[in-house]
């Protein structure tokens, strides 16, 4: 009888030991996530998850498995574009009119992904860590900003009474196309902070001058580009 205790209590402590070794839920903190690598099936297909029982039998061989950890919370950049629009710097600089041809737009942006996007991008050797994850935030955070710009500068090209903050978050990745190049980013703030357009209307003039008219001296000098913009900005009398 005593044998048979013994052996039960034995059995017992190797079967604590052998769940214990293999359950992974409780690594894992609320508020983020865990996705299992082992060197026998590579990248686990489903991520662990704080109060979700998992229990991985890839950790019973010793060295086999990893349990990389990922914050999961929304994360909250600020974005900044600016420029110049083509040969603008060299426009301003003969016409004396500096900062007419420059744009500049901020972004307050707001990412998620779910813990099924974290595996997949794992997969897709796309990130192996959590460095590399907000690593690829910022740069998605980056390009989906410039992809903004662009599209706003071009709306505000073709329409001078346009205006950047009166476009909607649903505008903007509908304009940008978000789903082309992040489609597992889920994009809850896309706002436009501030913005300066470019004097599209003074642009088209310089561009569309012939090659003699390109020079300061010219009777379109800066003094006459300055009577031009005066005479734009003033209010119409009725």
């Amino acid at each position: 009888m005593k044998k048979f205790l013994a052996c039960l209590f034995i059995l017992a402590v190797f079967t604590g030991a052998v769940f214990y070794i293999g359950w992974t839920q409780f690594r894992v903190k609320p508020d983020t996530m865990g996705v299992v690598v082992s060197k026998t099936s590579g990248v686990d297909s489903k991520p662990v998850l704080n109060g979700v029982f998992a229990w991985h039998w890839q950790f019973l061989l010793p060295t086999n498995a990893t349990l990389k950890i990922f914050q999961i919370k929304p994360v909250s950049l600020q974005k900044t574009v600016n420029g110049t629009l083509p040969s603008g710097e060299a426009y301003a600089s003969i016409y004396g009119a500096q900062g007419l041809f420059d744009y500049s737009f901020t972004f307050d942006i707001l990412l998620t992904l779910s813990p099924e996007a974290v595996v997949e991008l794992m997969q897709q050797n796309k990130v192996t860590d959590d460095k590399d994850l907000t690593e690829y935030l910022e740069g998605a955070a980056a390009t989906l900003a410039q992809k903004a710009a662009n599209y706003i500068l071009s709306r505000a090209e073709g329409n001078s009474s346009f205006r950047p903050e009166s476009l909607k978050r649903e505008e903007i990745l509908r304009g940008i196309q978000i789903y082309k190049d992040f489609p597992e980013i889920d994009v809850s703030v896309f706002a436009i902070t501030s913005s300066k357009l470019p004097d599209y209307n003074m642009y088209k003039k310089i561009s569309n001058m012939q090659p003699d008219e390109l020079n300061p001296s010219y009777k379109y000098g800066s003094e006459a580009l300055q009577a031009e913009q005066e005479e734009a900005e003033m209010p119409e009398v009725l």
